[in-house]
């Protein structure tokens, strides 16, 4: 169903935010797949995969809410400097990802408490989700291939 438009905004609008579309969309397909993800890692491994699986779930999210985050904080910052922006923050979002995930494997307490199987699992099809559903979000945004702002010289 599509969104309802306002007799104000005319057919054809741009979309004024894309990442936070985005962000909708993915994070609709994330939670639609990491629940799934939880129930069968409770049926396959009890509450502990119902605690792994939602751990990956919330891992995802969040680190990858944080990198579309940014992309919309420096909407209006130059091509290059959004390119910077987004660069710097994937390759910090995966360190960060990295350093909990070491300290996740490592943890004993974790251990007992979280299957680490049914993180790891419910954290890749997560991933998965996510992407298919900021993909799905994007190819129906209307971003204009010129900008609407400038006058056409005559």
């Amino acid at each position: 169903m599509a969104p309802h438009r306002s007799s104000d905004e005319p057919a054809g609008q741009a979309t004024r935010h894309p990442a936070l579309a985005m962000l909708r969309g993915a994070l609709v397909a994330a939670v639609v797949v990491g629940v799934n993800a939880a129930a069968v890692a409770t049926v396959a491994a009890g509450l502990e995969g119902l605690w792994g699986a939602l751990l990956g779930l919330l891992m995802v999210v969040v680190f990858s809410g944080l990198g579309l985050l940014a992309l919309h904080l420096s909407r209006k910052t130059s091509p290059t400097a959004q390119l910077g922006i987004a660069m710097a923050s994937y390759t910090g979002r995966i360190a960060l990802f990295g350093g909990m995930l070491a300290i996740a494997l490592n943890s004993q307490a974790l251990d007992e408490a979280v299957n680490l199987t049914a993180l790891g699992l419910s954290a890749l099809v997560v991933v998965m989700g996510w992407m298919a559903g900021e993909i799905w979000a994007w190819s129906r945004l209307r971003v204009p291939i010129y900008d609407l702002d400038e006058e056409v010289p005559a």
